[in-house]
């Protein structure tokens, strides 16, 4: 009986969050207040006017975790698993939270970095021409030695998608380090990083194939912050070819949780 009790107690409970509405809704000066905190803490990821980076570009006004005002909330306050985007609980009161959800609402529809490109001739330049999937999944197909893209329209802006293809070493997704290991008999391994500590490592090469060395079996590992995407995307894509593949990305969003 008291675990039905509690049963119920809960569900009530996440009702009640689900349908929190932000008590300062409205508010010119917490809509200020809360621009003076974004750009403290939030600009670094998602730019200073909101429109992205490597966090995703809030001025479009559609959110990963939901976009009613409770979802926005806890974004902020608890993070979003699997991404890099960290929770505010311990550093923010609730009121200051709520500040900045207001804002958040406030740039929400001010998009000016909208790409222009053709998302269908972007789809077939990902999957043909750039052979993008001999490294990245979309919806289950291409490989898994770079970060899977089901969802980074979501979670990256376009001016940061474009960048990331031109330059791929500019800013390099956490985990995906270059890793190099020579074995004792001379052999050289390159891959990407899955682990990687005080004793041993973990990496990925190009062909899917998944290698773990204890540190003192190996005569050396080298770990790059480098990117091993190429760098010559920026020459076999034409400017407008360009613009087109970034379309496809940041069309790239996935199915909400």
């Amino acid at each position: 009986m008291k675990a039905v009790m509690l049963l119920a107690v809960l569900t009530v409970g996440a009702a009640a969050q689900a349908t929190r509405s932000n008590p300062l809704a409205g508010d010119p000066r917490a809509v200020e207040e809360g621009r003076v905190a974004f750009r403290g803490s939030c600009s670094l990821c998602h730019g200073i006017k909101g429109e992205g980076g490597r966090g995703p570009d809030l001025t479009i006004g559609d959110y990963a975790g939901g976009n009613a005002d409770a979802n926005l909330y806890d974004i902020i306050a608890n993070g979003v698993a699997g991404t890099e985007m960290a929770g505010f609980a311990s550093r923010f009161e609730s009121d200051d939270i709520w500040r900045l959800v207001a804002y958040v609402r406030s740039i929400a529809g001010s998009s000016s970095s909208r790409t222009a490109g053709n998302i269908r001739n972007g789809d077939q330049l990902f999957w043909n021409k750039g052979q993008c999937s001999q490294c990245h999944i979309v919806d289950g197909r291409g490989k898994r030695m770079g970060p899977e893209l089901t969802t980074v329209g979501r979670q990256r802006s376009a001016a940061y998608l474009r960048e990331s293809i031109v330059s791929p070493g500019a800013d390099l997704t956490p985990g995906y380090t270059t890793i190099t290991v020579v074995t004792r008999d001379g052999r050289r391994i390159v891959g990407t990083r899955r682990a990687y500590d005080d004793f041993s490592v973990q990496l990925m090469d190009i062909s899917e194939a998944y290698y773990s060395f204890q540190k003192d079996d190996v005569t050396s590992i080298k770990q790059d912050y480098t990117s091993l995407m190429p760098n010559t995307y920026g020459r076999l894509f034409s400017a407008s070819e360009l613009t087109d593949l970034v379309a496809y990305l940041t069309s790239l969003r996935g199915t909400r949780r």
